[in-house]
């Protein structure tokens, strides 16, 4: 005669076993939560790293327009830029905008998370660059703001998000970046620098008055 075990399928074991597993657990209180490590809070100026991006938030400017910036505004609006340094740590070329990019690393509690109109290089004014592996960069976010939206002095809440990398199988091909958790929290105070391009003339044509004096 056949033992019991041999006529039950296995996979009914593992099922039993389960079942005591979790009852036990449960008379004891059930399963004990896995500690979520606290994000940590940095100052404006210190860098976060992660497996796509050393970020650096220096500062944010509230400003008239900013041209070249790939954000235009409308009548009455603002250019509210957030100027971020960013080096790419992974062993290729990452995107500053589109999925998992510069962009989307960089929340703003303050906007409610909306993703920046454009990035762009501060040093040449390309739009949406590619960021070569180890090249520092230091980058522009813009957003259109309404002009009652921000005020010199305002601050703002910054959330810096990681991305996993995952390599898809079977239906899916290729390498993308998933899953974002907050890695770290930062906060930045706002400058209002008005008109920006009409202060900084003013500056060079005080300079020269001063030079006529002098002469």
């Amino acid at each position: 005669m056949l033992a019991i075990t041999d006529r039950v399928p296995t996979g009914w074991f593992a099922g039993i076993l389960t079942a005591l597993f979790l009852s036990v657990t449960a008379v004891f209180g059930g399963l004990s939560a896995v500690a979520v490590p606290p994000v940590p809070d940095i100052a404006a100026g210190t860098e976060h790293r992660n497996d796509q991006f050393a970020l650096t938030v220096e500062r944010a400017v509230l400003i008239d327009e900013l041209p070249g910036s790939g954000t235009s505004v409308s009548d009455g609006q603002r250019v509210l830029a957030l100027v971020v340094s960013v080096e790419n740590v992974w062993d290729r070329a990452l995107a500053a905008s589109g999925d998992a990019g510069v962009a989307d690393a960089v929340s703003v509690a303050e906007l409610g998370g909306a993703t920046a109109n454009a990035v762009a290089r501060i040093d040449d004014a390309t739009v949406a660059p590619y960021l070569q592996p180890g090249v520092p960069a230091e980058l522009v976010l813009t957003w259109a703001v309404d002009p009652a939206t921000f005020a010199a002095g305002d601050v703002l809440h910054v959330d810096l998000l990681d991305f996993t990398s995952y390599t898809g199988q079977l239906v899916t091909y290729g390498e993308s970046w998933i899953d974002p958790v907050v890695g770290a929290r930062t906060t930045v105070e706002i400058s209002d620098v008005g008109a920006g391009a009409d202060s900084a003339s003013g500056s060079e044509s005080g300079s020269g008055s001063s030079e006529e004096s002098s002469g």
